[in-house]
């Protein structure tokens, strides 16, 4: 075995890190590392030689002791790194221990690629995005109720998950831990002041409190940054009780408020012990925790009365709690329910305009739609914002796809060059509002199951959000040799399976598009209010505003009049998208399955299971598109026969269906969704999906009775 030999003249956990990642990739090429040492050796030095070295060219100390004395001090600190090779030694160079460890990171995916030793190797990277995050939801006080929720309470208080978890977002260039809960301050702080407001004993307090450091800890030992999300007002009953309000002021979850839910907020909003409760919790919050770096909040969710009143709150408690800490976090102003002009004019003169943040939900509730959303223009979002003095970052929401996996990386690289193209934007966190990658619940515990983490299963996606978001020129072979660690030598087909499958639900959601998570689940074809989304609303629907795609109804009316702008997206190019790539889909799976060697990767037989059930997806929903244009024709053309045509689709869609349900069911368990409050397991539905056949049949007599 060949011997490479390890430099590093920086010590520090994100290096120690990054080096341990390079090690990794050396054994599993057959080489064997040494070191790392502290200092080159006397020449003749050994070779080859990997060096992490430290650029002073900007003096980090200096800066940061600036910011400490209410200078200017840097906002993020610098991750930019070279690297470059000759004649053996391979050198990493950065200003900060983060741009280090994203160094060695390169060179680990060098080592991958076999081009690691290459001579005259020169590479130089800065992110594209300053800020690479996740959207966590806690299951501590959850903003909704669901089996995503309830079972992970114990793995949310695991810190080998967060370890995992965290070692997982640093391997992929993330830099931001958003983590979002109701009212998770009981959790994690207490004070005197509210000693009766904290339901838990003194040891309970002090557990929880260790728990937290270590779980921040090891956040900045990679590299990342922890900011606390909460939505306004809510308090479980224990601190209602223990503010002394009565139990039907408490709330612990969204719109569960036990008498009339706007009397209660604004007895809430107007309540002194509950403002003074707030700021307190605050300051406590970050005077116990110096591993948080930033604060985010709205003035929507449980709050009424004008959007000033609601602003003064948030003014007086989060602003007031952050001021008297004396800490610079960064402090993040969500826009949802809430106008953009009352934050600027109330909130930002209070904050370091450096550190201040307007959060906005890009694509609403369904990032894999369109990759250039264009709800901004669209809402007018920012009339009467200066853009050039105001900072944004874009909470991306994947309430789309929960089950299968996903991973197009045309789609993530052009979505990512989307955001970077807006100069106002610093960076997005993604995640789920009814989901959490924590424990994988879904999944049997038997079969071909070796992984304890949802994430590990939705690797490829956690991949391309983080790598691309830090450099979207990434290759996309990058991913493919990524694959070959959970795929072996299915990799490059599964690969590319799984690339063509992702195409299915974007299209979808472009033609039948509702804003929000509870409206509408993709995945499964659910909405909260009327379960299964029939033919009829499909017909019913509207396309995503500003993609450029067609409606159902509109495109049958133009066919009607003489033709479309041949420059939009249409029903029938929607339908030949999801045939395609179904086919591509299941003949990628089929090939993979084909191979049979005689022991498969865990994780390819459960990816050619998934490619499988998502290439039926893709078919089930090609046949209720196509028969549901099929209705706007048989209504615009005044032709009710045309309703025999979709019936008969839609009993295609039916062995559709059936199919999806099986493939799912060879290694899916059904669960309680959260937002959607919905059991998720397609053979649930079947019914549902039969009933289709005969709302056709009834629009057609409707139609017929008509003319």
């Amino acid at each position: 075995m060949s011997t490479v030999y390890l430099v590093s003249e920086v010590r520090s956990p994100l290096v120690d890190f990054g080096l341990a990642e390079i090690r990794k990739a050396l054994n599993a090429a057959g080489l064997e590392a040494v070191g790392p040492w502290p200092e080159l050796r006397d020449d003749p030095a050994p070779r080859p030689m990997i060096v992490v070295r430290a650029d002073n060219s900007s003096d980090e100390v200096d800066a940061f002791i600036a910011g400490a004395d209410g200078q200017a001090g840097p906002t993020y600190p610098d991750e930019s790194f070279t690297v470059t090779g000759a004649g053996g030694r391979v050198v990493i160079e950065a200003a900060h221990p983060r741009g280090l460890m994203y160094g060695c990171l390169e060179v680990a995916d060098l080592i991958r690629a076999e081009r690691w030793a290459d001579e005259g190797l020169d590479i130089a990277k800065s992110p594209t995005l300053a800020v690479r995050g996740v959207k966590f939801n806690l299951p501590y006080e959850p903003y909704s109720d669901g089996d995503p929720f309830r079972q992970n309470l114990d793995t949310c208080f695991d810190l080998e998950f967060w370890r995992d978890y965290l070692d997982e977002l640093a391997r992929n260039r993330y830099n931001c831990l958003s983590l979002w809960s109701l009212h998770p301050f009981h959790l994690m702080v207490s004070s005197p002041e509210f000693r009766d407001a904290n339901p838990f004993t003194d040891e309970e307090i002090a557990d929880h409190e260790r728990f937290f450091h270590a779980l921040f800890g090891h956040a900045r030992d990679r590299g990342i940054d922890v900011y606390l999300f909460t939505w306004n007002i809510y308090l479980p009953e224990p601190v209602a009780r223990g503010l002394g309000l009565p139990a039907a002021l408490a709330n612990s979850s969204e719109g569960t408020e036990t008498i009339n839910r706007w009397d209660a907020a604004r007895a809430r909003q107007r309540a002194p012990q509950v403002s003074a409760y707030y700021e307190e919790m605050i300051y406590r919050l970050l005077v116990t925790y110096p591993e948080l770096d930033g604060i985010g909040t709205s003035g929507s969710e449980a709050m009424s009365g004008t959007g000033t009143e609601k602003e003064q709150w948030v003014v007086d408690t989060y602003l007031r709690g952050i001021e008297r800490s004396r800490r610079r976090v960064k402090f993040l102003h969500r826009t949802n329910m809430q106008s953009t002009a009352d934050i600027i004019a109330m909130a930002k003169p209070r904050m370091d305009p450096s550190r201040f943040y307007i959060s906005w939900k890009y694509s609403i509730a369904h990032c894999y739609s369109y990759p250039r959303p264009a709800f901004e223009e669209l809402l007018h979002a920012w009339d009467g914002v200066d853009l050039e003095q105001t900072q944004f970052l874009f909470t991306v929401r994947n309430d789309d796809v929960h089950t299968h996996r996903w991973g197009d990386v045309d789609y993530v690289r052009e979505y990512v060059r989307g955001m970077a193209a807006k100069s106002y934007v610093h960076g997005f966190y993604w995640g789920a509002d009814g989901y959490l990658w924590a424990r994988d619940f879904q999944h049997v515990d038997h079969g071909h199951k070796a992984w304890r983490w949802d994430f590990e299963r939705h690797r490829l996606q956690f991949q391309l959000w983080g790598r691309l978001a830090y450099d979207p020129d990434t290759a996309s072979d990058v991913f493919e040799r990524l694959a070959r660690l959970d795929y072996g030598d299915d990799a490059s087909t599964l690969y590319e399976g799984l690339r063509h499958a992702s195409k299915i639900i974007p299209a979808v959601n472009r033609l039948c598009w509702l804003d929000l998570d509870f409206q509408w689940h993709p995945e499964g074809c659910l909405t909260r209010d009327h379960g299964l989304r029939t033919v009829l609303d499909f017909l019913d629907s509207s396309p995503m505003p500003g993609a450029g795609t067609i409606g159902i109804r509109e495109f049958a009316k133009a066919e009607r009049l003489g033709g479309t702008d041949a420059s939009a997206e249409t029903p029938l190019d929607v339908i030949a998208v999801l045939t395609e790539e179904s086919r591509a889909a299941e003949e990628l799976a089929a090939a993979a399955q084909d191979r049979n060697p005689s022991w498969r990767e865990p994780h390819a037989t459960c990816a050619i299971l998934d490619l499988r059930a998502t290439a039926s997806l893709g078919r089930y929903y090609a046949a209720k598109i196509e028969a549901a244009l099929e209705l706007a024709r048989a209504e615009e053309h005044g032709e009710p026969e045309r309703a025999v045509r979709a019936a008969e689709l839609l009993d295609e869609a039916v062995e559709h269906w059936i199919a999806l349900g099986f493939f799912w069911s060879q290694h899916y368990q059904p669960y309680r969704m959260a937002r959607v409050d919905r059991i998720f397991g397609y053979p649930f539905y079947l019914e549902d999906v039969r009933r289709d056949a005969r709302l056709a049949h009834d629009f057609g007599d409707r139609l017929a009775n008509q003319h």
